[in-house]
């Protein structure tokens, strides 16, 4: 019997941030450790497959379909907008370029890793995740006004409502799919997230290696690095003003370095910096390439998450898995997925920021201590299983499909 031929879709751009990074490690995973079905990877940038190139030994086949990033028509649009509305297709909002392009291919399944109506528009059977809907949670966030709040609520509760199975990253990930978009929990299941595959094809970097790949940027030899694109979620204002209060009070100043594309709250950030006379104590180094990213964990002191939402993230699995410690937010999910390979502070109060940060700065037997305790945690953190977790709902979602 021929296998299944099961498509994965990336978001439009890598500038993504998380969301493209987990989409890389689902198609990583399976492309190395799945022997059950062939696969088609559907994205809008040329160098995705490059960024797979971890997975030389790969086991699964696969497709490329490179596709047109190109908006969709306003015509398009309202036909899909009437179409869920009434549940109904009334209107055709599927002759698009897209399905021409992908029809060949022949797909039987569609895993797509964020909130998409694509599989809908196309008549493809899918598996949506639903990473966050911190919107409910945070509606005065500037990245939450009211039109992105309107769309996320049509755009989650359709594809989560017309998707075959729905998946989110923890217990509570599960309970928000259920009590905002209104989904049966009999039909969500949770995966937990694990680092890109490119942080596990470097993690062996040594410093050396790490030193001279990062030679360009002039860094200092001791400092703490925070991933993350410039939203209000993602808490740098409090972070930085958490680093002057150290200053101020302590006399000591800690080097921070930033990465990631600049966000709404990009240019608010970098005034403050200079407000505060800490341009030569933080830097952004821009977004960066996924082995510089390991080379900047490799040399960090710590990695300090100062992020507001959840349920979880993926930066301190990245430096739990790279043997960085970690000093943390306590929101939503976050103790439960650190447990005790980091410090955990309140992300609102700036105080309790900088006394962790400073307390580990100063503290090298519990820099030590935090990392072994990551250990612990990485042993669970691995690809193999990560595509044996796929692979189960995918095997359920086609069984549900052929039933159906």
């Amino acid at each position: 019997m021929d296998k299944k031929n099961i498509g994965i879709l990336f978001p439009a751009s890598k500038k993504f941030g998380g969301t493209f990074q987990y989409a890389l490690s689902i198609a990583g995973s399976l492309l190395k450790y799945s022997k059950n079905y062939d696969y088609t990877l559907i994205y809008y940038e040329k160098d995705v497959p490059d960024l797979l190139d971890h997975n030389k030994d790969k086991t699964a086949s696969y497709n490329s379909v490179l596709l047109s990033t190109e908006k969709t028509s306003l015509p398009k649009k309202i036909a899909l907008f009437a179409n869920l509305i009434t549940g109904k297709k009334i209107f055709n909002a599927v002759k698009n370029d897209e399905a021409g392009i992908i029809k060949k291919y022949k797909i039987d399944l569609l895993v797509i890793p964020f909130p998409s109506l694509f599989g809908y528009r196309n008549e493809i059977p899918y598996i949506i995740t639903i990473p966050d809907i911190m919107h409910k949670y945070f509606p005065k966030l500037p990245e939450y006004p009211f039109r992105a709040r309107l769309r996320r609520d049509i755009e989650y509760t359709n594809a989560a409502r017309y998707s075959v199975l729905t998946v989110g990253d923890s217990n509570q990930g599960i309970e928000d799919i259920h009590n905002f978009l209104k989904i049966p929990v009999n039909k969500c299941r949770i995966i937990y997230y694990v680092p890109p595959g490119y942080i596990y094809e470097n993690k062996d970097m040594d410093i050396t290696d790490a030193s001279k790949l990062l030679s360009k940027y002039n860094l200092p030899s001791k400092y703490l690095f925070y991933p993350a694109q410039f939203w209000s979620h993602k808490n740098h204002a409090r972070l930085v003003r958490a680093l002057s209060l150290i200053k101020e009070s302590k006399g000591a100043e800690i080097p921070l370095n930033l990465t990631g594309s600049p966000q709404e709250s990009f240019n608010k950030i970098m005034n403050l910096i200079k407000e505060l006379k800490l341009s030569n104590q933080v830097l952004h180094l821009g977004y960066v390439s996924g082995k510089e990213i390991v080379a900047l964990y490799k040399k960090s002191y710590a990695l300090v998450f100062p992020g507001i939402v959840g349920p979880t993230n993926i930066p301190p699995l990245e430096a739990i898995v790279l043997g960085t410690s970690i000093i943390c937010s306590n929101s939503f999910g976050m103790p439960e997925q650190i447990a005790d390979a980091g410090l955990l502070f309140d992300p609102y109060d700036i105080e309790d920021m900088a006394e962790k940060i400073y307390r580990l700065w100063n503290d090298p037997k519990l820099r030590e201590k935090l990392i072994n305790n990551g250990k612990k945690i990485a042993e669970k953190l691995n690809f193999e299983t990560y595509a044996k977790n796929w692979e189960n709902i995918i095997s359920e979602a086609l069984n549900i499909i052929s039933v159906s």
